[in-house]
C-alpha cells in the first residue's frame, strides 16, 4: 500500500483543526419532546444546560431545546446564567425563566436583576438576602427554594428548613418579597430505580411541601423522569438524558433492555460523533516499541496510524491499549500511551481499499459509545461529555442558524 495516497483519501470536514465533534441538534430536541411524553400535560420538562450544555455547545443547544418546546431552562453558576440570558435574547426568546442552581452570593444581586435571572436558593443566609433585596426594590423577586432530602451537598438542611417553616407566615415572615416559584430537591440515587433512596427522598419531599402551600415542586433529575409519575410533580429537570445517555448506563453492550434501564434507553438517541485527522500512516516491525516508554510492543510486522487526539482534546489517556476506533466499519485498536495531542492506532486488519478512502477515524459513534467509554475510562458519561476540549472542532446537525 503506497502510504502517500492513504495520507490523500477523502477528508473528514476537520477544516483547521485536527478532529471534529458532530452534534446533532435534532436528535438533543428528539429526546427532550421523549423525556417529556413521559410526564403528564400540567408538568413542565425544563432544560439542563449547565456547563456549556454538557460540552457540547449552549449556543447552539439551548436555542433548539427552545425551538422544540422547551420553556425553562438550568444552568449553575450566574455567569452561565448571563450568557445564556444573551443567546436567548438574541434568538428571540426573552422571556424564558433561567435558575441558577448555585443560587444568590454577596454582590451578585444586582446581576441577577439586569440579567432577570432566578436564583436557587440553597441556605438562610441566601434566602435573607435576596429578601432583604426586594424590600430595598419594593418588589417582589422570583426564586426557587432547595431543601435537601438527602443528598448533603445543595439546600436547606433540616434545621433551616424548620426554622423557615416556623417562620413563614409569623412575625419574621421570612419569604416576604419572595415569589417561591418552586419548592426542590435533588434525587441522590435516581438511576438505580431499586435503590431505596428513592422512595425515602420522595416521602421526605412529600411530607415538607403541605407546609409551604400551593408552591409548585420539583423533584425529579433524568433519573427521576424514568421513576415515574410519583416524582414528576410541577416540573422535572433532565439534564444528561437529553444528550443521548441513560443515567445507568454503565457502557456495558446489552442485547436486552433491563429493567434497570427501563424502555426509554432504547428511545433516546445518540447526540455526537467524534471523529479525528490521520496525521500520519507508517510501517513499523516486529518487535519495535510505540510511544512513551514503550509500553506497546508490535507482535508483527504493522501499519500505524498517528491520529490528532490527544488528552488535551479531553480524550482520556488511561483509555490507551483499552479503546479502539473505527474506519469504515473496521475497527482499529489503541496502542501505546495516549500523548497529548495525538495517539496511534493499530491499522493492519483496514482493508487497503478502506485506508486508501481514509480522512479520518471515529473515536466516538455507534461501535464506541459514550458510555462505553466512560466505563472503560473508570467514569461515568457526564464526565465524558463535560471534559471534552475545546480544540476539536464544532460541526452541528439541524441547527437554527446555518452558521456552525
Amino acid at each position: 500500500m503506497g502510504l502517500k495516497r492513504c495520507q490523500m483519501g477523502l477528508p473528514h470536514n476537520f477544516s483547521s483543526a485536527d478532529s471534529l465533534i458532530t452534534i446533532d441538534l435534532d436528535a438533543i430536541a428528539a429526546n427532550w419532546q421523549t423525556l417529556d411524553a413521559m410526564s403528564g400535560p400540567n408538568t413542565l420538562t425544563a432544560g439542563v444546560v449547565k456547563a456549556n450544555a454538557y460540552g457540547l455547545g449552549v449556543d447552539q443547544v439551548a436555542p433548539k431545546l427552545a425551538a422544540a418546546g422547551c420553556r425553562l431552562f438550568f444552568v449553575m453558576s450566574l455567569d452561565e446564567g448571563i450568557a445564556l440570558r444573551q443567546i436567548l435574547d438574541a434568538n428571540g426568546d426573552h422571556g424564558m425563566p433561567i435558575f441558577c442552581l448555585s443560587g444568590m452570593h454577596l454582590g451578585q444581586e444586582d446581576e441577577f436583576l439586569i440579567h432577570r435571572l432566578v436564583p436557587v436558593i440553597n441556605d438562610l443566609t441566601q434566602l435573607a438576602r435576596l429578601g432583604m433585596r426586594a424590600q430595598s426594590q419594593n418588589m417582589p423577586l422570583p426564586a426557587a427554594l432547595h431543601i435537601d432530602t438527602g443528598m448533603n451537598r445543595l439546600g436547606l438542611n433540616a434545621d433551616e428548613t424548620d426554622w423557615l417553616i416556623e417562620h413563614i407566615g409569623d412575625d419574621a415572615n421570612a419569604l416576604e418579597g419572595i415569589e417561591i416559584a418552586y419548592l426542590m430537591s435533588h434525587l441522590s440515587s435516581a438511576e438505580a430505580p431499586d435503590d431505596a433512596a428513592n422512595a425515602t427522598q420522595l416521602r421526605s419531599f412529600s411530607d415538607l411541601r403541605p407546609f409551604f402551600g400551593g408552591i409548585k415542586a420539583s423533584l425529579a433529575n433524568s433519573g427521576g423522569v424514568m421513576l415515574g409519575s410519583d416524582y414528576h410533580f410541577d416540573m422535572v429537570r433532565p439534564g444528561i438524558a437529553l444528550y443521548g445517555c441513560h443515567p445507568a448506563d454503565d457502557g456495558k453492550k446489552r442485547t436486552v433492555v433491563t429493567s434497570e434501564l427501563r424502555p426509554v434507553a432504547t428511545e433516546l438517541r445518540p447526540v455526537a460523533t467524534w471523529d479525528a485527522r490521520i496525521l500520519q500512516l507508517r510501517r513499523a516491525n516486529l518487535g519495535e516499541a510505540v510511544g512513551y516508554g514503550g509500553t506497546h510492543i508490535l507482535t508483527r510486522d504493522s501499519l500505524i496510524a498517528t491520529i490528532g487526539v490527544g488528552y488535551a482534546d479531553g480524550y482520556r489517556r488511561a483509555l490507551g491499549g483499552i479503546a479502539f476506533g473505527d474506519i469504515g466499519g473496521h475497527s482499529a485498536p489503541i496502542i501505546g500511551r495516549i500523548s497529548m495531542d495525538s495517539m496511534a492506532l493499530d491499522v493492519t486488519d483496514v482493508p487497503e481499499g478502506v485506508m486508501q478512502s481514509a480522512g479520518g477515524v471515529r473515536l466516538i459513534g455507534d461501535h464506541y459509545t459514550v458510555p462505553m467509554m466512560a466505563m472503560d475510562s473508570g467514569t461515568i458519561s457526564y464526565e465524558i461529555m463535560t471534559s471534552l476540549g475545546q480544540r476539536p472542532h464544532r460541526n452541528y446537525i439541524g441547527n437554527l442558524h446555518q452558521a456552525s
